[in-house]
């Protein structure tokens, strides 16, 4: 929705730059009939001040402009369209580059992950969704054309992408203050991807947040009877962390699983159904682990 908002924005500014460039060319027009047409002296006085009138409002149409030379959105335009997102995540970008560079590497943002990127000093900012998280978490070096040695480079990209509650200007300024902080931490600054959560204070890993969020929903799993648990498994097999919540019981509960074989045949049921209908390779090594702890 936010692409589509900004997609009309910039149409909406280049209509208006149209009417503005009209107007000026309205108002040569006017300026050159005035001259050639010959009016009677006693209208004169009264023709002039209404033209002068109709002038001045030709000139008065005041743009508010969105974006910059660099077809980015103004540092102040983001903040104004920020404010309203409640969902995503905010990701900076160390601009401390070159005039070339900086300007490649919003331009390179802005058309190959989102148009909702700004530049502000030394640092690009930009709000990304979940499909776009994943290619700035990919994304470590562009290529680059050096226009003065006429050879190509790469550019590193070093950036921070945060969680936090709202996109306004004070959460902004606190995400700035943090990643200045970051990209001089001995630990940090060679790192060109890191995860920070505003609502925590600290460095974190969204995927295992949210692992973590998923397996607290289901911590039903653990109370549940193994031969119940298996009816649910089979309804809930395309749930990824009901899985790994699942997983993660029998193997706290693994010796206790084998001193009776009854529930060992059912939890051996369970890894084969498990086996079968997802194979996805993180688990099929897990669901390997457990049966070989099984047997053993």
């Amino acid at each position: 929705m936010v692409n589509i908002l900004l997609q009309k924005i910039k149409e909406l500014e280049t209509e208006l730059l149209n009417i503005k460039q009209k107007n000026s060319e309205t108002k040569e027009l006017i300026t050159s009939l005035c001259k050639e047409c010959k009016i009677e002296k006693s209208k004169k006085s009264e023709f002039k001040k209404k033209l002068l009138k109709i002038i001045s409002n030709l000139e008065n149409v005041h743009i508010e402009k969105f974006y910059d030379e660099n077809n980015a959105l103004k540092y102040t335009s983001f903040i104004e369209i920020a404010k309203n997102i409640n969902s995503g995540f905010l990701v900076i970008v160390d601009a401390d580059v070159s005039e070339e560079k900086k300007k490649f590497i919003l331009g390179f943002l802005i058309n190959k992950i989102s148009p909702f990127f700004t530049l502000l000093d030394n640092k690009i900012i930009g709000i990304i969704d979940e499909k776009q998280l994943k290619e700035i978490r990919a994304l470590h070096k562009i290529p680059f054309f050096n226009s003065q040695t006429g050879e190509f480079t790469e550019i590193e990209i070093y950036k921070v992408v945060f969680d936090t509650d709202e996109f306004n200007a004070l959460s902004i300024e606190k995400a700035k203050k943090i990643f200045d902080e970051l990209r001089i931490r001995p630990s940090y600054k060679n790192k060109h991807y890191i995860e920070y959560s505003l609502i925590k204070n600290k460095v974190i890993d969204f995927e295992k947040e949210e692992l973590n969020k998923q397996k607290q929903k289901f911590a039903f799993v653990f109370d549940e009877k193994y031969p119940n648990l298996e009816v649910i498994l089979k309804r809930e097999i395309k749930n990824i962390p009901f899985i790994l919540a699942v997983l993660e019981r029998i193997d706290e509960e693994m010796e206790d699983i084998k001193k009776s074989k009854g529930i060992e045949n059912i939890v051996n049921r369970m890894l084969n159904f498990i086996e079968m209908n997802l194979p996805e390779e993180g688990i099929l090594e897990e669901v390997k682990f457990l049966r070989q702890r099984l047997s053993s």
